[in-house]
C-alpha cells in the first residue's frame, strides 16, 4: 500500500481516502484480479483506514441468501480459532441474520459501537471468535439489493463517525465494483455456455459482427471444415471472404433488421480453394460478449444442389452430346414463340442432320458414330454466340431456335455452319480422320402460326427438300 502514515487532520484523511479508493479501483478494474483477491484488497484497505486488527469482507449468495465471509482475519495470538469463512443463512419467518454483523444487514444501516457487550445484538458470535473490544459494520448496497458487508473489529482506538463515513464511502465503491463484476461474471458464464453450445452443435455455426463484411467473431470446427480452413484462420476472417454476392447479403441484413432473423436463405459460397458450396442459412441477432452480433446456422446443401443439377441435366441435357435434349428444346422454343408473337419480333428455326450417317455407323461402328455426333455438337456450339437454343432433336438430327433473327439472317448462319461441319476433321481411333456433311432446313415464324410445332414442321419439310436436291445444302421454307 502506498500510504504508510495515519494523519489525523480531517483534510488529510479525505485525501488519504481518495488515494485508497483510487488504488482499489486501479487494482480491481484495471486488472484481472479474482473475486478473492478483490475481497482481500477491500479488507486490507478498510483495516488500514480504521487501524482495525480484525475484520471480514462478505457477500450474499444470490440464490440462497447465505451470508458468506469470503475473507477474514485470524489473529492466533489473541486466541482466534476460526479456520474457515463464516457461512450463515437468514433465520426465522422474517429471514434475519444473527449477531452484530447480522444486525447491520437486518436494519440495512451502517453503525459502530465501542462497547459491543452492551449492544442488543452482541449475542451469537461464532465459536472460537476473539472477544470484541469495538465493532464497525457497513452493509454493501446496490440500490435496494444487499450484496454483502464490510465488518471491522478491535481497532487500537475507538471508532469514530469519520471512520464510519470512510468505510461507507469505500463500501459504495465496492458495491459498484462487486455488482459489475457479478454482472460480468454472469455474462461471461452465459457467453461461455453460448460458445460451448456453438462448438458442440452438430452443424456449422458462425458468430459475426452485424456489418456488411461480417467479421467472424467465432466459428465452430464444423464451419472451419466446411470452408477448408483451420478454426484459427476462420476467426477474424470475414463473411465476405466466402460469399461474394453483396446484394444478396445486403437484402438478408435488411430482412434481419426488419424481422430479427432471416430463415432458409439459400446462398452460394466458396471454400478457401474456390470450390462452390451451397448452404442454407438461418440468421438471428444475438449479444456476443456485450456487443450486437449475428448467429448464423449453416445447413450444407451442396449434395442436394448437385443432385438437383444432375436431375436437371437428365431432364434437359442430351447425355451423349451435352447440349439440350429434344424436350428442353420444345420447352424453350415454346417460350420464345410466345414472346415472338407478343412483341411482333422475328424468330427462325433450323433443323439439320448429318448426311448418310447410317453409313458411318455401319462402316466404323456406333462408337465412332457417337464421336461424330459429339464433334458436330462441338463445332456448332463454337459457331453460335447469341441467344440461340441449340440441341439434339433425335438421332443424327439437330435443331436451333434463333430469337429475333430473320429468315435471311438464319440462312447466312446455316451456311456458315454447313461449311464448318464439312471441313471439320473427325478423329478416328486409329488416328485417321473422316469428314461428313449436313443438310439444313430453315423456317421463320409466320403471323398465322398458331404453335411452335408449325414452324418446326416447315423447317423439317425444308430439310427433306435439301436432301432431295442432293444433300450438303440449305433450303428455306
Amino acid at each position: 500500500m502506498k500510504v504508510t502514515t495515519r494523519p489525523d487532520d480531517r483534510s488529510e484523511r479525505a485525501s488519504r481516502l481518495h488515494v485508497v479508493i483510487a488504488e482499489l479501483l486501479s487494482a480491481i478494474i484495471a486488472s484481472t484480479v479474482s473475486f478473492d483477491e478483490m475481497y482481500q484488497s477491500v479488507l486490507d484497505k478498510a483495516r488500514w483506514l480504521t487501524e482495525s486488527q480484525h475484520g471480514f469482507v462478505s457477500s450474499i449468495d444470490e440464490k440462497t441468501g447465505a451470508h458468506i465471509s469470503n475473507t477474514l482475519t485470524k489473529m492466533r495470538d489473541e486466541g482466534c480459532t476460526i479456520n474457515a469463512a463464516l457461512y450463515s443463512l437468514p433465520e426465522g419467518p422474517h429471514k434475519l441474520y444473527s449477531s452484530l454483523w447480522g444486525y447491520s444487514l437486518n436494519v440495512r444501516e451502517s453503525f459502530f459501537t465501542n462497547n459491543p457487550s452492551s449492544h442488543a445484538a452482541s449475542v451469537g458470535l461464532p465459536s472460537g471468535h476473539v472477544p470484541l473490544k469495538n465493532f464497525l459494520s457497513v452493509p454493501i448496497m446496490f440500490g435496494d439489493e444487499i450484496l454483502g458487508q464490510i465488518a471491522l473489529a478491535n481497532s487500537v482506538r475507538d471508532y469514530t463517525v469519520d471512520d464510519l463515513k470512510e468505510i461507507t464511502r469505500l463500501g459504495e465503491v465496492y458495491a459498484i465494483v462487486l455488482h459489475n463484476r457479478r454482472q460480468e461474471s454472469d455474462l461471461q458464464r452465459s457467453e461461455e455456455q453460448f460458445r460451448s453450445m456453438v462448438e458442440i452443435a452438430p452443424f456449422p455455426m458462425l458468430v459475426t459482427r452485424r456489418e456488411m463484411n461480417g467479421t467472424i467473431l467465432y466459428g465452430n470446427l464444423r464451419a472451419a471444415a466446411l470452408f477448408k480452413v483451420s478454426q484459427e484462420e476462420l476467426i477474424g476472417s470475414t463473411f465476405a471472404d466466402y460469399h461474394q454476392n453483396r446484394d444478396e447479403w445486403m437484402a438478408t441484413l435488411d430482412e434481419i433488421e426488419k424481422n430479427g432473423c432471416a430463415m432458409d436463405k439459400e446462398m452460394q459460397f466458396y471454400d478457401v480453394n474456390g470450390k462452390v458450396c451451397w448452404i442454407l442459412l438461418f440468421v438471428v441477432k444475438v449479444i456476443w460478449f456485450g456487443s450486437e452480433a449475428l448467429m448464423i446456422t449453416i445447413n450444407d446443401v451442396t449434395d442436394r444442389k448437385n443432385m438437383e443439377e444432375t436431375l436437371r441435366q437428365l431432364a434437359t441435357v442430351d447425355y451423349l452430346t451435352g447440349i439440350w435434349n429434344r424436350r428442353y428444346i420444345m420447352d424453350l422454343g415454346n417460350k420464345e414463340f410466345e414472346h415472338c408473337l407478343l412483341y411482333k419480333t422475328h424468330m427462325s428455326v433450323i433443323i439439320f442432320d448429318l448426311d448418310h450417317f447410317k453409313q458411318v455407323n455401319d462402316k466404323y461402328g456406333h462408337n465412332i458414330g457417337d464421336r461424330v455426333l459429339q464433334g458436330t455438337a462441338k463445332v456448332v456450339t463454337n459457331e453460335l454466340r447469341g441467344r440461340e437454343i441449340f440441341g439434339r432433336y433425335g438421332g443424327e438430327e439437330f435443331a436451333i431456335v434463333f430469337p429475333e433473327i430473320s429468315l435471311r439472317e438464319a440462312a447466312e448462319i446455316a451456311e456458315r455452319l454447313r461449311q464448318a461441319i464439312e471441313t471439320y476433321q473427325y478423329l478416328l481411333e486409329n488416328v485417321s480422320t473422316l469428314t461428313v456433311t449436313a443438310s439444313f432446313g430453315i423456317s421463320e415464324v409466320l403471323d398465322n402460326d398458331r404453335t411452335f410445332e408449325e414452324s418446326l414442321a416447315r423447317a423439317d419439310n425444308a430439310l427433306y427438300k435439301a436432301k432431295a436436291l442432293g444433300r450438303n445444302r440449305i433450303c428455306c421454307s
